[in-house]
């Protein structure tokens, strides 16, 4: 019509970073590593508690998974909230709730009281996390996009590998709450600075047709000489529809969401016997509780580095570079069955982080780089939670195997499989994205000829 003024908001994205993008990121990759340090404290603490408690290893499988249950339902709920209340509010409110659930976890005195307070954990941080990197993916480049949120997954790692070094300098001296109220406070100052100064998406903002006065205040701040005079529309360059939840199923996506949910409990089925149980298999082995932290400081420690080359590789290679790490991780986890003392034990726990956790970042970068806006937040939080239905597994298969006299080259062995099968699933999810990409160019073509989106 005439008089009026479109700007689109994507091309904005894709030009040069500005420095709101950059510190999204940068409170994202802290969020990230409050989840890494969250998600270890339980395993960390898992010898000190058996033995304070006397509870056997087949009845605290599900304590070690009961915040994964939580995370499930914060994935599978919060997160399809975050695709019609706003990201900044379910991030908010994540990081509120883990906050709160993970300090009180150090003062459970039974393991019923410390399955409720993991549970809550977990709720707040499967809200929080892939809404998280729908965020991120909605402010970061194309080019970039997958390796950003590769980049933000090094906080999980760092925080997990920090766990293992806190916990084998604070357990043994004030007990295993510990590890709990650091994680519970850590988290406060985090909660603060999002509530003020994260910003909604922007992207999210055009497509659910939030105020033009919304949208231009944001607009300002990614491009602060930019002259909005006369701007009455704002375009993110893709269609407007209402999220629902078949929508990950519908439009040819059917195939690429059932892939990646089948890696998803794969990778995380095996993931989670060694987070869970490997530092109580290793003080099984004879091996002091924190050495057996320790060792598990250096697996996250790999895991950091694994996400740094698959982060710089995704955005080049695609979803091959993920598949081929988890290959990778098979034969490095059946290393780590191998008992030749701490030294052996150290690098190949490095060796395994790269590979295992590697792998497991680029997994979860993808997650949030297939799907369009207005399903974004809800396609990452369902393969996430999903996910979880693996992570859930996993510390329970890896119970029942000690309990019933598994030792420690078997369990490892057997761990190794699932990463096998993730390879082969990330293999046909490459077709399938090749397909979905497709038809998406022509929709986006038909928006361009069109002249108006949303």
């Amino acid at each position: 019509m005439a008089g009026e003024r479109a700007l689109n908001v994507a091309e904005l994205i894709e030009g040069k970073l500005a420095r709101p993008q950059i510190m999204i990121a940068v409170y994202l990759c802290t969020l990230m590593f409050l989840e890494g340090y969250d998600m270890q404290t339980l395993s960390f603490a898992a010898p000190a508690i058996l033995r304070e408690w006397g509870v056997s290893r087949a009845e605290f499988g599900p304590i070690l998974s009961s915040h994964l249950l939580g995370y499930l339902a914060g994935a599978l709920l919060l997160t399809f909230l975050g695709d019609r209340l706003g990201r900044k509010n379910v991030i908010i409110a994540g990081c509120g709730i883990f906050s709160l659930f993970t300090f009180c976890a150090g003062l459970a005195s039974t393991p019923a009281e410390l399955a409720f307070w993991r549970i809550g954990a977990g709720f707040g941080l499967g809200g929080s996390i892939p809404t998280g990197i729908a965020l991120a993916a909605e402010y970061m480049p194309k080019h970039i996009r997958a390796t950003t949120i590769g980049l933000m997954f090094v906080g999980y790692n760092l925080g997990a590998a920090a766990g293992g070094f806190i916990a084998a300098g604070t357990i043994e001296t004030y007990g295993w709450q510990s590890v709990f109220f650091i994680g519970g406070l850590a988290a406060l100052p985090m909660l603060i600075l999002l509530v003020l100064t994260l910003p909604e998406s922007v992207r999210f903002l055009i497509v659910s047709g939030a105020p033009t006065h919304r949208i231009a205040a944001i607009v300002q701040r990614l491009r602060p000489g930019l002259d909005l005079s006369g701007v009455t529309h704002y375009l993110a360059g893709e269609e407007h529809r209402k999220v629902a939840m078949g929508s990950l199923l519908q439009d040819g996506r059917a195939p690429m969401t059932l892939l990646l949910w089948f890696a998803m409990i794969a990778s995380f089925v095996g993931h989670y016997v060694i987070t869970g149980w490997m530092p109580t298999i290793l003080a099984d082995d004879g091996m002091t509780i924190a050495d057996a932290n320790n060792a598990m400081g250096f697996f996250q420690m790999g895991g950091a580095i694994g996400s740094l080359l698959i982060a710089v590789l995704l955005d080049r290679v695609g979803i091959r570079i993920v598949a081929l790490t988890f290959a990778l991780a098979t034969p490095a986890t059946i290393l780590l069955g191998i008992n030749l003392g701490y030294g052996f034990l150290v690098p190949n726990m490095l060796i395994a982080g790269v590979t295992v956790l590697g792998g497991q970042i680029g997994l979860n970068a993808l997650c949030g780089t297939i799907y369009p806006t207005y399903m974004r937040a809800t396609g990452a939080g369902w393969a996430l939670g999903i996910g979880r239905l693996g992570a859930m597994s996993g510390p329970v298969i890896g119970g029942y195997m000690l309990e019933v006299g598994f030792m420690r080259p078997s369990v490892l062995l057997l761990t190794s499989i699932p990463f096998l099968f993730c390879a082969a699933a990330l293999l046909g999810l490459t077709s399938a994205k090749r397909a979905s990409d497709a038809r998406n160019a022509e929709g986006e073509a038909s928006i361009r000829a069109s002249g108006f989106a949303h």
